[in-house]
């Protein structure tokens, strides 16, 4: 297996191929590409990346601890999939004004994590710990949260989201109007203005 420490990479543009046996410690990727790229048997730990795009990133067997993605285009990334069985730690330390579409977040860790500034498109979150988080005045377009710990999380300012009230926890949720009113959609209501 390939290693790299403390390395920078920059402008790096990687399009349909395979990335295997690499393992990433502590480096920054910044202007890079990766569009509809395999990765198998990698690990990124504790890596940083700004004003990359990662769009269609297949994995296998890849593990990402504690990366931070700052003014990133994150496109049609499972993140349960990298992230190390039995571990506290997110596959994501950081995001600072991000734009992602078509992400899926399952069962990881995000308590007291800052969203802000961040755009999160058709995306879902699905049995998240994000008690104490703040999407304050995230753009959340279409993107579902479901049987996620959403407990005194602060969507004020936010637009867009779905927010299942029979399956999540919301208590001290923080929420602001008019896209509060989003809150009633899993009760099949119609609502007037």
């Amino acid at each position: 297996m390939k290693s790299f420490t403390n390395k920078v990479f920059k402008n790096v543009i990687k399009e349909n191929c395979n990335i295997t046996n690499i393992e990433f410690s502590d480096c920054t990727f910044e202007e890079c590409k990766f569009l509809n790229c395999n990765f198998t048997d990698c690990t990124f730990c504790e890596c940083k990346f700004i004003n990359c795009s990662i769009v269609n990133m297949q994995t296998n067997n890849v593990k990402m601890l504690l990366s931070d993605f700052i003014s990133c285009n994150l496109v049609n990334i499972d993140w349960y999939n990298m992230q190390s069985i039995g571990s506290i730690s997110s596959p994501i330390q950081k995001l600072d004004k991000c734009y992602l579409k078509y992400n899926t977040f399952l069962k990881l860790n995000f308590r007291k994590f800052n969203f802000m500034q961040s755009s999160i498109f058709h995306s879902i979150f699905m049995e998240c710990n994000l008690f104490e988080s703040n999407f304050n005045g995230c753009n959340l377009k279409e993107t579902e949260f479901n049987d996620c710990d959403l407990q005194k999380s602060d969507f004020r300012k936010a637009t867009g989201y779905v927010v299942n009230l029979l399956n999540n926890k919301i208590f001290n949720a923080k929420f602001s109007s008019p896209d509060a009113i989003n809150l009633l959609q899993s009760f099949n209501i119609e609502i007037e203005d």
